[in-house]
């Protein structure tokens, strides 16, 4: 019985501690009227899902972003086979912001890449590849995000 009171205090005391998250619908300064994806495919569709949720619908700001993903692997080293040892994908994301009348406000091209050795295994080099990717594409994600939120 000690050790029960302090812990429920404790408890009560953390969980008011005045928590807010840093990204939310509520706090971001922008609406996103139209999103024009020029390659639809998973991925952008990732990026384009993670803008949307930060998209506040009571916001001043109102724009529309017209997006073009492109995605590409490359050999960067071969073995004495011939085979690729190491590769690197790129990911890169032109983004148009334009404000309600059309008029384009932003014009920036966001790029992230990533360069890793080839494993042996083809089933466990799929998942890795797709990690990375959804990675780059976070990075791509937050950044995007961090540009709206600036806009002025």
């Amino acid at each position: 019985m000690k050790f029960l009171t302090p812990i429920v205090i404790l408890s009560i005391m953390l969980t008011n501690c005045g928590f807010k998250p840093i990204y939310g619908s509520k706090n971001s300064n922008f609406e996103i009227i139209e999103i024009i994806n020029e390659n639809e495919n998973k991925n952008s569709f990732t990026i384009e899902k993670m803008v949307m949720a930060l998209s506040n619908q009571e916001a001043v700001k109102k724009v529309k972003l017209e997006m073009n993903y492109k995605q590409t692997f490359s050999t960067i080293l071969k073995d004495n086979k011939g085979d690729p040892s190491k590769k690197k994908v790129s990911i890169t994301v032109n983004l148009i912001v334009k404000n309600e009348k059309d008029n384009v406000l932003i014009n920036r091209n966001f790029s992230e890449e990533f360069s890793y050795d080839v494993q042996s295994d083809k089933f466990n080099m799929a998942q890795y590849e797709d990690n990375i990717t959804n990675n780059l594409n976070n990075k791509v994600s937050n950044d995007i995000i961090f540009l709206l939120g600036t806009l002025k």
